[in-house]
């Protein structure tokens, strides 16, 4: 039977009982930022310590990654070299892994191998279609689906005191579409009014903080 559970208070969420869906990771941030000045550690121990527990706790099969493993575009670095592997290496002594290739995973393929990948466009699991989300949705699996869940654009709703990250339900093609908040916690956002996508109607779209309580949008 095919189910959808969000995590609240995890950007994750459970697919038919069996698949963990997380996304944007970009793994590799650190040394981008490190280009403009700014000094931190790498940020993928902890992310892989994250997506372990989750595994865990519900006792997934499937560790569905949508799109933007690293950060860097166009080229990997010299962390994302070192760092994409062992994480998925890592990880995949626990669960099987599945991965849709994101914007910013040009270059990836030599550290996929042995790994199932889906362009970002996306596939089929079950009844749902699981894309990265800065493609259009495969039109033959849209058709086919129930429901479509992406990640990409790093939902936010901007507050005063801050960034805090959300959930968007939204339609494409007359089916529910779900963007997932980033998994990786130093990266910001897009807030929800300020989202521009000709094939994502939002003008309805229902949007929820990280503890699953519903806000109201104003779209720009």
């Amino acid at each position: 039977m095919s189910s959808r559970k969000v995590l609240w208070n995890e950007p994750a969420l459970l697919l038919d009982d069996k698949a963990l869906v997380i996304g944007d990771l970009h793994i590799g941030l650190e040394s981008s930022l490190s280009r403009k000045g700014v000094r931190l550690g790498s940020n993928t121990r902890r992310m892989l310590a994250h997506a372990r527990r989750l595994v865990r706790e519900t006792g997934a099969e499937d560790l569905i990654i949508l799109g933007d493993l690293k950060e860097r575009i166009g080229a990997v670095s010299a962390q994302e070299a070192r760092e994409v592997p062992a994480f998925l290496h890592s990880i995949a002594k626990e669960v099987n892994v599945v991965i849709v290739l994101g914007n910013h995973d040009a270059g990836l393929g030599p550290l996929l191998s042995g790994f199932e990948t889906h362009p970002p466009s996306g596939f089929l699991y079950g009844k749902h279609l699981l894309i990265h989300g800065n493609a259009k949705p495969n039109r033959s699996f849209l058709e086919q689906c129930d429901d479509v869940i992406a990640s990409h654009w790093h939902p936010v709703i901007n507050f005063r005191a801050g960034q805090e990250k959300v959930w968007v339900q939204a339609v494409v093609a007359k089916k529910k579409l779900l963007i997932m908040p980033s998994f990786n916690n130093l990266l910001g956002g897009v807030d929800v009014s300020r989202i521009d996508n000709k094939w994502v109607d939002l003008s309805r779209a229902r949007v929820w903080l990280m503890d699953g309580v519903e806000v109201g949008v104003k779209h720009a």
